[in-house]
């Protein structure tokens, strides 16, 4: 048994959260990759597609080894920035599935199974997922990666990557086994009703921040594809009284008013409020 992906993906972010707030000792930090995080969380439980090569589930792919040896060439490249992604890693077997299963995480030095191996889904298992999800809105709220992760920014188009595999694992393989989809017992019991509510609060996230990415691509992709033209170029300058008393309505992100204020007319108010600031000073 094991966590859903669910809490392996809350609890990365939680704590890869925690591993950057200690290394970098309460000074200004580049903000963490999120969507990598997220996918880093469930990446051990690939053994689940490699059966038709005799690999079982729990065993290399959740030990401590195998994955600080994948993880050598970012510790020597980016050095302490990599730790809180192999965190992110590692909290999937020495934290979620060390609890809720048995690993062996200690491989190749020993194949014995380690965990206390609770049954799932039990109200421990719920109870850490649910408190996984809660810890980890607390946090992204906290420390305003929420207001980025929701903005029109293309980098938070890959966000549908874990979103993929959110939903798959809902559809197709929730628990060890595949084909065995959690949403087909929503109702069987109180505790898979919460699970499922968890589930479909997360996929909504991802899926708004995904979309917000997307936007973002569009509207680049406009203005990329509508370049100024010549005759635009020659406009004429703006009267003085224009300059000093500008009037654009602009919509809800940002680069239009009413007509065309695009990168059409950027070059053009660019010349023009250096104006305004030259006959003010």
């Amino acid at each position: 048994m094991k966590l859903f992906f669910l809490g392996h993906m809350a609890w990365a972010y939680v704590w890869a959260i925690i591993v950057l707030a200690v290394i970098s000792r309460g000074k200004p930090h580049e903000k963490l990759f999120v969507p990598a995080v997220l996918i880093l969380g469930i990446l051990p439980d690939i053994d689940l597609f490699l059966r038709s090569f005799g690999v079982l589930h729990h065993t290399f792919t959740h030990s401590f080894f195998f994955w600080i040896v994948l993880f050598v060439p970012f510790l020597l490249v980016f050095r302490l920035k990599s730790l809180p992604y192999l965190a992110a890693v590692v909290q999937h077997f020495a934290f979620g599935d060390l609890l809720v299963g048995k690993v062996m995480i200690l491989w190749p030095f020993s194949t014995a199974y380690f965990g206390l191996n609770i049954a799932m889904p039990s109200l421990l298992d719920v109870a850490l997922e649910t408190a996984g999800l809660l810890l980890a809105a607390a946090i992204i709220i906290y420390n305003k990666d929420l207001k980025r992760l929701l903005s029109v920014d293309t980098r938070n188009i890959p966000m549908l990557l874990p979103l993929l595999a959110l939903v798959a694992s809902m559809l197709f393989f929730a628990v060890d086994q595949p084909i065995i989809p959690l949403v087909a017992y929503i109702w069987s019991r109180k505790l898979l009703t919460i699970l499922v509510i968890d589930h479909i609060i997360l996929a909504t996230f991802l899926a708004v921040s995904t979309t917000q990415g997307l936007r973002a691509l569009k509207a680049r992709a406009l203005i990329t594809t509508n370049p100024p033209s010549l005759k635009e170029r020659n406009k004429p300058q703006l009267t003085l009284h224009q300059r000093r008393t500008p009037s654009f309505q602009f919509k809800s992100y940002g680069m239009y008013n009413h007509k065309t204020f695009d990168a059409k007319t950027f070059w053009l108010l660019r010349s023009n409020f250096s104006c305004i600031a030259h006959l003010t000073t």
